[in-house]
């Protein structure tokens, strides 16, 4: 179920008292991003890739990265 409170809708709401208040707060400002650590599917997909470039064959779908990393590293050097 969504949440409906006060402060929920007020962001929702493109009105601009909102907007100034909000902007008094904090919010709504340009320089204010959010910040996204790596993406854990992703780095698995490519460090799939890359043991399956290295080895030549596909990897365990069970192992994780640090198991794959250790795999690649075994299999360079």
């Amino acid at each position: 179920m969504k949440s409906q409170s006060y402060m929920d809708r007020a962001l929702r709401a493109q009105d601009p008292r909102y907007a100034r208040i909000l902007g008094k707060l904090g919010y709504r400002r340009r320089d204010m991003q959010a910040h996204r650590p790596l993406d854990p599917e992703n780095e698995l997909k490519v460090l799939r890739e890359q043991y399956q470039d290295v080895v030549g064959k596909r990897p365990y779908h069970g192992w994780d990265t640090e198991t794959l990393k250790a795999k690649i590293a075994e299999a360079k050097g």
